[in-house]
């Protein structure tokens, strides 16, 4: 008997089975290489929109800086300039007042006035546009800060200290943020931590900047703050945009009762360390 078709047709379905494993075989490949592009592609979209709203936040915070500068130099120069001259003015209009009690009284209280208003805008300018951070760096600008600090809250105990600091200067983005940050952290702790003694300390390291805040105020649940919605902790949030900048971050550690510990961590860039 010629078993020579049947051989043939086993042989077909041999060769047929082949190549249906051989297409499988193509598609498996095909959908692996295909996913692995699809997931190259997504991360390549995820990191261009990353980079994207960086530049958007970097851009946002240089418009923020320059408007303050701007309003600065406005005060300074419109309103100062103005303030200074009432103040003039009003002292020769002073030698012409009736001279009585209650004319005196008007008198002193209208120049007490004035020269509250001459300091407030000094004040305002200064905090706008810090003049010792733009000359004499981060460790100084944060020294007068804290000066500053002291002498409008003679009761609070406040100590800075700093360590490495006495190299080159730091890229002028860095200084500005860790002194903005250190301002926001300083605020919260003053006025909603209504803490009594602050610790600060800033420390430069061979690759890192680390400044570290610590109170004895009343502390605050982490979760309870993100439980309140977008508007809890704006600051907290300006704090974490700002560091994301330069590519820093911050830590928390608190609870209630049990007051603050805020360590901000920003790496320096290779031609600084």
């Amino acid at each position: 008997m010629d078993n020579s078709p049947n051989e043939a047709f086993r042989l077909a379905i041999a060769a047929g089975v082949a190549m249906i494993i051989l297409m499988a075989g193509f598609i498996v490949l095909f959908l692996i290489v295909y996913k692995r592009k699809q997931d190259k592609q997504r991360s390549l979209v995820r990191e261009l929109e990353e980079q994207h709203q960086k530049e958007l936040l970097e851009a946002s915070l240089r418009s923020q800086e320059v408007e303050a500068q701007r309003i600065a130099a406005d005060l300074h120069d419109d309103i100062g300039t103005l303030l200074s001259a009432t103040r003039m003015s009003f002292s020769l209009v002073t030698r012409h007042v009736d001279d009585t009690q209650e004319s005196r009284e008007s008198v002193e209280q209208t120049k007490k006035l004035l020269e509250e208003a001459v300091e407030n805008v000094r004040k305002l300018t200064k905090d706008l546009q810090p003049p010792a951070l733009e000359k004499l760096g981060l460790a100084i600008a944060l020294q007068e800060l804290v000066r500053k600090l002291q002498q409008a809250n003679p009761a609070l105990a406040i100590e800075f200290e700093q360590e490495g600091m006495q190299g080159d200067r730091l890229e002028k983005a860095i200084e500005l943020t860790l002194y903005r940050v250190a301002q926001e952290l300083l605020h919260n702790s003053l006025k909603h931590a209504r803490a009594d003694r602050i610790d600060l300390h800033l420390i430069r390291q061979k690759q890192r900047l680390l400044f570290t805040l610590a109170d004895d105020g009343v502390g605050y649940d982490p979760q309870e703050v993100q439980l309140r919605g977008a508007n809890a902790g704006l600051g907290l949030k300006n704090i974490e945009s700002r560091l994301n900048v330069v590519g820093g971050h911050v830590i928390f550690e608190t609870s209630p009762g049990k007051g603050t510990l805020a360590i901000v961590d920003i790496p320096l860039p290779p031609e600084q360390r």
